[in-house]
């Protein structure tokens, strides 16, 4: 982990905005790299610690935010492309050893759609610096939220999120990195944690449906 992470930091130095833009598409898909680490070390190395908060702003979102935002958008797809089109097959095969159908996941999947409770729990669970941005992806592909809804709602949860983490890192400078690895630890406590809170929704939901359709 200690290598990984001083590859990370070396290339933040060495390559500034296209480090970012290749760390987001990276921190999606390797899950040991904390993605707090790639776009809180942009605003330790890319923006001076004594830049006006204006200018230090301005230079957190055009250097960090919106090439991170992109590449980490590029590389959560593949996380929810695999959900969305593999999600129901897993379902079929395996759901029944845990009593859960896909017409439960069906149902949720109307629920959701009426009222804007999905668009709010994307833009609010990426947009919180340790939530695993993975999970929520899988859990949108997984219930078929569609690509044109899913799209502009995470890039725009991922720039408040980069931008939050960008300007701890600014103003922390180097002595960032202790921090980031322990948002690294909480966030991979959260993966478990959030993953079992799924499942335990999918139980309360499966419980409620079966209620009204018995």
């Amino acid at each position: 982990m200690h290598e990984i992470l001083q590859m990370i930091l070396d290339m933040v130095k060495t390559h500034g905005s296209l480090a970012m833009f290749i760390g987001g598409i990276v921190e999606q898909i390797i899950v040991p790299i904390p993605s707090p680490i790639i776009t809180m070390s942009g605003g330790a190395f890319l923006i001076n610690n004594g830049t006006p908060l204006l200018q230090a702003l301005w230079g957190i979102i055009a250097e960090v935010s919106l090439p991170y935002s992109i590449g980490a958008i590029i590389g959560t797809s593949l996380i929810f492309f695999i959900a969305y089109f593999g999600g129901q097959p897993l379902i079929d095969k395996f759901g029944k050893y845990i009593g859960i159908k896909w017409s439960l996941i069906e149902k949720i999947k109307i629920d959701f759609q009426k009222t804007i409770r999905d668009e709010l729990f994307i833009l609010i669970s990426v947009s919180i610096p340790v939530v695993p941005v993975s999970l929520i992806s899988a859990f949108c592909g997984g219930f078929r939220i569609t690509p044109a809804k899913f799209y502009p709602i995470m890039f725009v949860a991922l720039i408040i999120r980069s931008i939050i983490l960008g300007i701890i890192g600014w103003q922390m400078g180097e002595a960032f990195t202790g921090l980031a690895n322990g948002l690294g630890k909480i966030e991979s406590i959260l993966t478990i944690v959030g993953a079992f809170l799924i499942l335990g929704f999918l139980f309360i939901k499966r419980e409620k449906w079966l209620k009204k359709n018995s």
